[in-house]
């Protein structure tokens, strides 16, 4: 059934006049009287009946108007949240990310953005590790990944976009004779133990830390393992050794830890965005876009 044989007939049972139906709809007289002669066609029955000066519902046209403007009004929704959900206004956004990366500033203010702008998509956020965040996005289980690099091999499924860069600062126990120095250099803490993110091999931070010590001519003697980088801080701030963690932290930092900045030049945290490569969902879509937009000053 046409769908403009109820809009033609809805405003012509509120005009009970075939002419000004016409004008309304900005279409000739008899279009308007072809259109319901269709319509009651279709429908078995007549919905008005001719009086003097024009038009009168039947008793089942009466009936049927209220039906037919609740259709009318339900195809509008349907068509309006159609066009919403194209444009990426509607639906469920899931998303994952490394714990430590909703410490970065840059990731709660993309999320408010996003909100901001796209209020009608429930956001859905978990906090898990860089290999379940890869498998999630392979099986279709969540729609985006913030992963600290290395990300280790990935597959031409997982497409890879930058997002923000932070400093990786040395953290000490505060009576660790190092503290007085303005910089350091990692050498310093070659007989350390090494505090790290048990990340797997290749992976994360946790990669990245070992990396850099290798990098600075060692190899660490001693490594305590830690779920994640704010673990890693309060297990520097009891006395267990040196960690190497996000600049960022030293917001959340616990009563003991002390950050220093390394003198060197490449001591840097990625954190990129990984998405499936051929998702053209509107929602994914405009996170991209919108993490692609130069950030204002305000990020709270």
């Amino acid at each position: 059934m046409d769908f403009r044989h109820f809009r033609t007939f809805v405003i012509a049972a509120e005009e009970l006049h075939l002419g000004r139906t016409a004008e309304r709809l900005d279409i000739a007289q008899p279009a308007v009287t072809q259109q319901i002669k269709a319509l009651e066609a279709s429908l078995g029955f007549k919905v008005f009946h001719r009086v003097r000066r024009g038009i009168e519902l039947t008793e089942a046209g009466a009936v049927f108007l209220e039906h037919a403007k609740i259709a009318l009004d339900n195809a509008s929704t349907a068509v309006l949240a159609g066009r919403r959900a194209s444009r990426g206004e509607l639906g469920k956004l899931c998303i994952a990310y490394a714990h430590s990366a909703m410490l970065e500033p840059e990731l709660p203010a993309l999320l408010k953005r996003f909100s901001a702008a796209r209020p009608d998509v429930e956001l859905e956020l978990s906090g898990i590790g860089v290999q379940e965040q890869l498998a999630a996005l392979t099986e279709e289980r969540i729609d985006v990944a913030f992963l600290r690099t290395p990300a280790g091999v990935l597959p031409p499924s997982i497409a890879i976009t930058p997002f923000s860069r932070t400093p990786l600062d040395v953290v000490l126990p505060r009576d660790h004779p190092a503290c007085a120095a303005p910089r350091l250099s990692l050498r310093e803490l070659a007989y350390d133990r090494l505090v790290v993110v048990d990340d797997p091999p290749g992976i994360g931070i946790g990669h990245r830390a070992l990396a850099l010590c290798l990098e600075a001519g060692f190899e660490p003697r001693h490594v305590l393992r830690a779920a994640d980088s704010v673990s890693v801080v309060a297990l520097v701030a009891a006395g267990f050794g040196f960690g190497l963690v996000p600049r960022s932290l030293a917001r959340y930092a616990a009563d003991g830890a002390v950050f220093k900045p390394l003198a060197i030049a490449n001591c840097f945290t990625e954190i990129v965005i990984a998405t499936r490569a051929f998702d053209r969902a509107a929602a994914t879509r405009e996170l991209l876009r919108i993490a692609s937009e130069p950030m204002t000053g305000d990020s709270g």
